[in-house]
C-alpha cells in the first residue's frame, strides 16, 4: 500500500517521503557601500587599502565606492571578478530589516525561493530546478569558507537549506551559474555565501538592536540582536561574539482546533569567532554558530485552497488541520577553524569543519490517509501524522596552496574532503482526530529507518590563469572527485512491509572551467565563461531489491555558457552588470515508480537560457538608485521517464520567466548630529508552473506576484531609530503549493503564501 504526505504534488509511499525527505505544502545588486574585508583565511593587512569609500549613512556620498568579495576564494574588487556575482551588504540587510532568504531574494537576479515556511526553503539559481520535491540541493550554501547542509539525499538537501540570521553579517554573496570547480558539488545554479564580520583586534565595539512588528491578520513579533568585539590581545588576539532571539509571528488560523496565529516560530542564536593574528603573515580564525528554530505548527503546510480557482476553503488565511500536529524544529551547528599561512611565494589555506543539522517534524496526514486506512481498520474518527527526525553529521576539510596574484601565471591547486552521516526515521502515528489523544493499535503502521548513510568524498582541483597582457586574462580549472555512499534501511507495518538491506554506491565526476576575460580599462570588462555543475548520485533510498528498480542513481551534470559585461562609469557613479547564460542539463535525477515504490532515476534533459541586468547610480549624495531584471525560459529537451509526466517543450517547475527589483535609499542631514534616511522597493515575480505529476493531468500555475516594502528612519549621534512597513500592498503570492490528498490532482491543495504585510519598528545603539 502506498503512504502519501499530504501536501506532496504526487502520490508518494512513505519510501518516496524518505527520499525526497517530506516537503511539507508543496542578492543583487553591487554594494552602496561595505566595509571591505576578506574571506576566512585572508589575512586582513592585504585589504587595508581597498576601504569603500563611504558607509551606508552618509549623506555625501557621490559614488559607489569599492566593493570587495570573496567569490573566488581571494579578495578581489567586485568589478575584476570574471563572472555573475552578486553582493548585498550587511549594512543594507540591516537597513531593510532582513531576516531571512525572502527578505532579499529579489535583489539578486535569477534567484528564486520556493518556502514551505521557515527553515523549509529551496533555492534555484538560474532556472536550475526538477521542482519543490527535488531531493538534492542545486544551489551550495557556504558559511565564510566552510560548506553548510547536506551534499545529498538522506538528509533533506535541497529543503533544509540554512536560512541563517543574517545580522552582523558584513555582505552576502551569490555567484551565478554552475561552481562545480572550485566549490565542488551541489552547485548546478550556483552559491551563496554568508561572510562573516571578523574580530578587531584594534578596538572595543558594540551594537544593541530591538524591534517589534505586527502582521496583517496576525499577531505581533519581537527582535533583539546584541554584539560585542574586544581586543583580547592588542593588534594580536581578538574575540566577536553576537546572539540574537526573534518571534516570528503567525498569521494562519486553524479552523479544525479553534487555535489562532499557529504558524509562528521561535528563531534563538548566535556566533563566536576568536581570531589570532600574530603577524602580516599567519591567521588563525576559530569559529562557531548555532541556530535553533521551532515553531508550533510550521509542518502543516499553508492554506487550504481550492486547486482550480486558488480561493480559500475557510477563508482568508485559514487551515484545517489535526490537534497536536505540525510541530517543527531544526537546529544548526558550525563550528569550524581556518588557518593562513604567507610564504610569499604562496598562500597556504585551511579551513577544517564539523556541523550537525537536527530535524522535527510531525506534518498533518489525516485527509490523505484517513478515507483509505480508516475502513481498513475499523477507525470511525482515526486521524494519522508522520514523525520524521532527521540529523545529519558532516565533517570538512580543505588545504589549497595558491601563488600571489600580481604573477603572469596565477595558479592554485587544493584538495577536498567530506564525510557525512545521516539518520532519518518515519514512522506513521495514530490519533483520535478529533482530540488529538493517541490510538493504540495492536500493530506498526509504518516505520522506515535510513541510516547511518554514509557519504565521503574526495576530490583534487586547481586552476591557472594567464595575464597574457596587462588587459587578457585566460582561467582554466578542473576538479576531479570521487565519492562513496553506504546506505542502510529497515522497514516494518502493515504499510510498508518488512525490509532491511544495504547497497553501496560510488561516483567519478569531473568538473572544468574555461574564464578568458578582457578589460577595456579598470572600470570595463567583459568575459566568456564555460563551466559545469554536478550532484552526487548514491543509492535508491526506500526500494526493497528484487522490484525491477536500480539499485543505485548517477549524478546528474550540467554545462553552463556565459557572456558578460561588467561596467562602472560616471565617475564610479553607476554600475551595470550585464550576463547572459545558456545552460544545458543532463541525467537530471528524477523521481519513478515500481511495485508502489518510488525511486530516483535519471533521465530527461532539460536547457535554460537568459538574461540578467543589474544597475545602480548614485543619483546626487545620499541618493542611490538601484534595478535588476532577469528573463528566464527553462524546459525539458526530452521527455521525464516513465512514472513522471513530463515532456518535451515543458517549463521547469517554479521558475518565472520574469523577475525584476527597483530600489530607492536616501540618506539627507538633518539638524546638528541628527540626519535621517528613506527608502523603498519594488519587486515582481512573475507567474510560475507547479511541479510535474506522476499521474497523468495538468500543471497548475501560481500566480505572478508583486512586493512593495518602504522603510524610514533617523540617526542621532551612535543611534538609529527606523519604522519599515514589508508587502505594504498586502499580495498574496504563492511561494508553494501542492495538493494534500493522495490523489495529485485533487482537492484542497495546500499553498504557502509569502508573509502579508508586516509594520516595525526598531531601535539600535552602536557603541
Amino acid at each position: 500500500m502506498e503512504l502519501h504526505h499530504p501536501y506532496r504534488s504526487r502520490r508518494i509511499s512513505i519510501a518516496m517521503a524518505l527520499a525526497l525527505l517530506m516537503p511539507v505544502a508543496a542578492l543583487g545588486q553591487p554594494l552602496a557601500a561595505t566595509e571591505a574585508g576578506a574571506g576566512q583565511g585572508e589575512p586582513e593587512a592585504a585589504l587595508a587599502a581597498e576601504q569603500p569609500v563611504a558607509s551606508s549613512g552618509d549623506t555625501s556620498t557621490t559614488n559607489l565606492g569599492t566593493v570587495m568579495v570573496t567569490a573566488n576564494k581571494r579578495s578581489e574588487r567586485l568589478q575584476d571578478v570574471p563572472m555573475a556575482v552578486s553582493a548585498v551588504s550587511g549594512n543594507d540587510l540591516q537597513r531593510q530589516s532582513a531576516q531571512s532568504f525572502s527578505d532579499y531574494a529579489s535583489q539578486v537576479p535569477g534567484l528564486n525561493v520556493v518556502s514551505q515556511g521557515p527553515g523549509q526553503t529551496q533555492l534555484t539559481l538560474r532556472g536550475v530546478t526538477s521542482g519543490a520535491n527535488t531531493p538534492n540541493a542545486t544551489v551550495g550554501t557556504y558559511i565564510d569558507d566552510t560548506p553548510y547542509g547536506s551534499s545529498t539525499v538522506y538528509s533533506a538537501g535541497s529543503v533544509l537549506t540554512p536560512d541563517i540570521d543574517p545580522d552582523d553579517l558584513e555582505r552576502i554573496e551569490v555567484l551565478r551559474g554552475p561552481q562545480g570547480t572550485l566549490y565542488g558539488s551541489n552547485t548546478l545554479g550556483g552559491l551563496l555565501k554568508f561572510v562573516t564580520v571578523k574580530p578587531d583586534s584594534t578596538a572595543v565595539a558594540g551594537r544593541i538592536s530591538v524591534g517589534g512588528s505586527s502582521v496583517s491578520g496576525g499577531e505581533g513579533g519581537m527582535d533583539s540582536h546584541a554584539m560585542f568585539n574586544v581586543p583580547l590581545i592588542k593588534d594580536a588576539l581578538a574575540l566577536r561574539v553576537n546572539a540574537y532571539a526573534r518571534h516570528d509571528p503567525g498569521y494562519i488560523d486553524n479552523v479544525a482546533t479553534g487555535e489562532k496565529d499557529v504558524n509562528d516560530a521561535e528563531v534563538r542564536g548566535g556566533r563566536a569567532q576568536l581570531m589570532w593574528t600574530p603577524s602580516e603573515a599567519f591567521s588563525l580564525r576559530l569559529s562557531a554558530l548555532a541556530q535553533n528554530l521551532h515553531g508550533n505548527a510550521l509542518a502543516n503546510g499553508g492554506v487550504d485552497v481550492d486547486p482550480l480557482t486558488l480561493k480559500p476553503l475557510y477563508g482568508d488565511l485559514k487551515q484545517s488541520r489535526a490537534p497536536g500536529t505540525g510541530n517543527f524544529g531544526v537546529r544548526y551547528r558550525l563550528y569550524d577553524a581556518s588557518i593562513n599561512a604567507d610564504f610569499g611565494w604562496s598562500q597556504l589555506v585551511s579551513v577544517s569543519s564539523y556541523s550537525t543539522l537536527d530535524r522535527q517534524s510531525n506534518p498533518d496526514a489525516t485527509v490523505a490517509y484517513g478515507p483509505i486506512v480508516n475502513p481498513a481498520l475499523g477507525l470511525d474518527n482515526g486521524g494519522y501524522s508522520i514523525n520524521g527526525p532527521i540529523h545529519l553529521g558532516k565533517f570538512t576539510q580543505e588545504l589549497r596552496l595558491q601563488s600571489p596574484e600580481d604573477r603572469t601565471l596565477e595558479w592554485r591547486a587544493g584538495v577536498f574532503y567530506t564525510r557525512e552521516h545521516t539518520t532519518n526515521q518515519q514512522d506513521v502515528l495514530s490519533f483520535d482526530a478529533t482530540t488529538g489523544e493517541p490510538i493504540a493499535l495492536p500493530f506498526t503502521l509504518g516505520h522506515i529507518a535510513v541510516g547511518p548513510a554514509t557519504f565521503t568524498e574526495w576530490a583534487g582541483y586547481g586552476d591557472i590563469t594567464w595575464h597574457a597582457t596587462s588587459q587578457f586574462s585566460l582561467l582554466l580549472g578542473a576538479r576531479y572527485t570521487h565519492d562513496r555512499t553506504t546506505f542502510n534501511q529497515s522497514g516494518t507495518g502493515i504499510l510498508v512491509g518488512d525490509s532491511d538491506f544495504t547497497i553501496k554506491g560510488s561516483d567519478s565526476p569531473t568538473t572544468f572551467l574555461l574564464n578568458p576575460s578582457f578589460k577595456f580599462s579598470d572600470d570595463l570588462m567583459a568575459y566568456v565563461r564555460v563551466a559545469s555543475g554536478y550532484r552526487p548520485g548514491g543509492p535508491n533510498v526506500g526500494v526493497p531489491p528484487g522490484l525491477g528498480a536500480p539499485e543505485t542513481f548517477g549524478p546528474d551534470k550540467l554545462v553552463s555558457y556565459e557572456l558578460g559585461l561588467k561596467s562602472t562609469m560616471l565617475d564610479k557613479r553607476m554600475a551595470l552588470d550585464v550576463a547572459a547564460f545558456y545552460i544545458d542539463w543532463d541525467k537530471i535525477q528524477l523521481t519513478s515508480f515500481a511495485g508502489g515504490f518510488s525511486f530516483l532515476g535519471n533521465g530527461g534533459k532539460a536547457r535554460s537560457q537568459g538574461v540578467e541586468a543589474n544597475w545602480q547610480y548614485a543619483a546626487a549624495p545620499g541618493l542611490m538608485l538601484s534595478a535588476n531584471a532577469t528573463w528566464t525560459d527553462a524546459e525539458l529537451t526530452a521527455d521525464t521517464p516513465p512514472g513522471l509526466y513530463g515532456y518535451k517543450g515543458d517549463k521547469l517547475p517554479w521558475v518565472p520567466k520574469w523577475n525584476a527589483h527597483v530600489g530607492i535609499d536616501y540618506d539627507f542631514p538633518l539638524a546638528g548630529a541628527w540626519s535621517g534616511f528613506v527608502g523603498g522597493s519594488y519587486s515582481h515575480v512573475g507567474e510560475r508552473k507547479t511541479d510535474f505529476q506522476a499521474v497523468p493531468g495538468p500543471r497548475f500555475d501560481a500566480p505572478g506576484y508583486n512586493g512593495v516594502d518602504l522603510r524610514a528612519g533617523v540617526n542621532i549621534n551612535n543611534w538609529t531609530l527606523k519604522a519599515y512597513v514589508k508587502n505594504l500592498t498586502d499580495d498574496r503570492g504563492i511561494s508553494s503549493m501542492a495538493s494534500e490528498t493522495i490523489d495529485p490532482l485533487g482537492s484542497p491543495f495546500g499553498v504557502v503564501y509569502v508573509t502579508p504585510r508586516t509594520v516595525g519598528l526598531s531601535a539600535s545603539v552602536s557603541f
